[in-house]
């Protein structure tokens, strides 16, 4: 599972090329998405409306950095 940090209007949110219908894999997915999960603080979420956002690059990526065992759960 990839994660990477999108810039999303004027703010920054956590996506993920993971498939939620599929268990959590440190595989590389067998097929690319179209749309991407986004990170709502505590699941993966489809609805990019639900994603948590940050000011800058840098808050978005010291979250993933402080949660990284959370958000690859």
């Amino acid at each position: 599972m990839g994660i990477l940090t999108l810039q999303q209007g004027d703010g920054y949110v956590i996506a993920s090329d993971r498939d939620a219908a599929e268990p959590p894999s440190k595989r590389c997915p067998s097929r690319r998405t179209e749309v991407c999960q986004v990170w709502t603080g505590s699941t993966w979420s489809s609805d990019s409306n639900n994603a948590i956002r940050f000011a800058s690059l840098d808050a978005a990526d010291e979250y993933v950095r402080a949660n990284f065992a959370k958000v690859m759960a």
